[in-house]
């Protein structure tokens, strides 16, 4: 969220990552377009509220966190053990969110993001009666998230994990780099706290794409820095 790369709303001036969704999801897109060489066709955005009523609407989630830690920062107090936790929306989102309470802080936010995601995944394909109800969790939704997925797609998707059931593979990579501080184009003449871009970091995370996007299924292997061919 840190990295100090080119903002497409200022003409490539530099920028923090985060900065680039004040302009829109597009800009975001684009930004991260440009930084990793790639396409993106589809995003999906959730608002908190549209993130709780998700997740309470598959009926909670199981993640697991690498750490046991207790979140005081987003609407209540919630205790997470190490290793598997059965959770609601509000638990979820503080899991989600805490980035003060973990050892790492914004790289273990990261994570837990993820464990988010596989806990959301692994719920869905393992329940036909909640794939075949989709149209009412998105119902539930409304007002709450943003995508350009059309119907059509999410009713295509769904319906290929029906009939196919395919498993899910899913692996995460962060990049670091090295910390500074300049000035920001969505602040003007102000110095903060930036993370200047490691190519090499950059390189590897785009054969990384590069691989699944020629259909290979990655590895924890593969995603360790500096063990990939």
């Amino acid at each position: 969220r840190d990295y100090y790369v080119a903002n497409p709303a200022g003409g490539g001036a530099k920028d923090k990552l985060t900065h680039c969704g004040i302009y829109g999801v597009e800009n975001s897109e684009e930004a991260l377009e440009t930084l990793y060489g790639i396409d993106i066709d589809y995003y999906v955005q959730v608002n908190f509220t549209g993130f709780e009523t998700l997740i309470d609407a598959i009926g909670g989630i199981t993640v697991n966190s690498v750490y046991g830690f207790t979140s005081y920062n987003y609407g209540g107090t919630f205790t997470f053990q190490k290793g598997e936790n059965y959770i609601g929306g509000k638990e979820a989102l503080a899991f989600a969110r805490d980035r003060f309470e973990v050892p790492g802080g914004d790289v273990t936010r990261g994570i837990n993001q993820m464990a988010v995601i596989q806990g959301v995944l692994n719920k869905l394909t393992s329940s036909t009666s909640l794939l075949s109800n989709y149209s009412d969790i998105l119902k539930s939704l409304e007002g709450m998230f943003a995508t350009d997925f059309s119907n059509e797609d999410v009713s295509r998707l769904v319906r290929m994990q029906l009939d196919e059931n395919p498993s899910w593979s899913l692996h995460s990579f962060t990049l670091n780099g090295t910390g500074g501080k300049e000035t920001n184009y969505s602040m003007s003449g102000v110095k903060s706290y930036v993370m200047y871009v490691d190519e090499n970091m950059v390189s590897f995370a785009r054969e990384l794409m590069a691989k699944v996007e020629n259909g290979e299924i990655l590895t924890d292997e593969d995603v360790t820095y500096g063990t990939a061919e």
